[in-house]
């Protein structure tokens, strides 16, 4: 069971990162900073990835021990009484990382739509239609040269 708590203390590593990255990801967009905004992406791509994993680990773990379906709450009531403490502090600093994780993700995302809907201002003031996206779409716009490919070389 002691497996369980050290994956836990990783997600929780994980989510603490992602939460900062999310911080890192709404200063970038209030300073106009698109390379940082990507360079926050990136990075935030990269630990999606080893939370899913992570997330495989759990559920495998978890059914070994007959405990995925068990509320994560009544989880350290399942472990052995020299454990419950210790599976107690680490389920509460998983469920701590997980909502400070989806406050500042929340704040990200509200910053990058507000940005989103005062660049469309923008746009509109403009006399683009905002709502045709961006692309090549007109046939007459044609991408350029280093992007297209040659198939039959």
């Amino acid at each position: 069971m002691v497996a369980v708590l050290e994956l836990f203390d990783k997600i929780t590593d994980i989510l603490t990162q992602l939460a900062e990255l999310e911080r890192d990801k709404a200063a970038a967009v209030r300073k106009d900073d698109l390379t940082a905004l990507d360079k926050s992406l990136k990075q935030e791509q990269v630990l999606a990835l080893s939370i899913r994993g992570l997330e495989q680990k759990r559920t495998d773990l978890l059914s070994q021990f007959g405990l995925l379906e068990l509320p994560l709450s009544d989880l350290p009531g399942k472990f052995p009484a020299d454990q419950r403490m210790e599976a107690k502090k680490t389920v509460d600093r998983l469920r701590d990382a997980y909502q400070i994780y989806r406050h500042a993700a929340e704040v990200a995302r509200d910053t990058l739509e507000c940005n989103l809907h005062e660049i469309e201002k923008i746009l509109a003031n403009a006399g683009v239609d905002p709502k045709n996206g961006p692309g090549y779409g007109s046939p007459d716009i044609e991408p350029p040269a280093t992007m297209k490919t040659d198939f039959h070389a």
